[in-house]
């Protein structure tokens, strides 16, 4: 399919610009991350919650951060980055959050961390249009599954319609 649109509480925002986008609170994660290594976690904290109120839910509910939150966020394993990088949409929940390979090179135990926040998301009335690679992990989370073939839309519908026979072949290429 070349074509369709994109509606945002009901509005048409297929023509809409990346700031226009983001101020309708359409949000990407993207797979690096999306943080500033050389900041500290506190810096890159107030770049989203310039109030210290914020700031200090996001470390009551991730010590990990708190204990560390003047180390520069180049220097965290991939799982607090990924944690650093979703921390703050707590807070502000967007109205959209894409999230492209949340799991991406995550220790099981913290892909699984992931996946709890991106439920909370979901839980609290976000859409999530995640793109994950490890469909197994991400259908816990997912109302609806689409796989995509060769970038096509190979089958979509609701996840206890999944079968994994389908999946596989999605997953390696083999299906139609």
């Amino acid at each position: 399919m070349a074509g369709g649109e994109v509606r945002i509480r009901g509005r048409d925002a297929t023509a809409d610009g990346p700031v226009r986008r983001a101020r309708a609170g359409v949000l990407l994660a993207p797979e690096g991350r999306g943080i500033f290594p050389s900041l500290t976690i506190e810096e890159n904290l107030a770049l989203y919650l310039p109030g210290a109120a914020a700031r200090a839910a996001v470390y009551d509910r991730f010590p990990r951060l708190a204990e560390r939150r003047g180390v520069p966020a180049g220097a965290l394993s991939g799982g607090e980055q990924q944690l650093l990088a979703l921390a703050p949409l707590l807070q502000r929940p967007p109205e959209v959050l894409i999230a492209d390979e949340p799991s991406l090179g995550l220790a099981p135990r913290v892909a699984e961390e992931v996946y709890a926040l991106l439920t909370e998301f979901r839980d609290a009335g976000t859409v999530l249009l995640p793109v994950e690679e490890k469909a197994a992990g991400i259908l816990g989370v997912a109302d609806t599954v689409a796989y995509l073939s060769r970038g096509r839309v190979a089958w979509c519908g609701p996840r206890g319609e999944v079968e994994a026979d389908r999946l596989t072949e999605a997953y390696l290429g083999t299906g139609t």
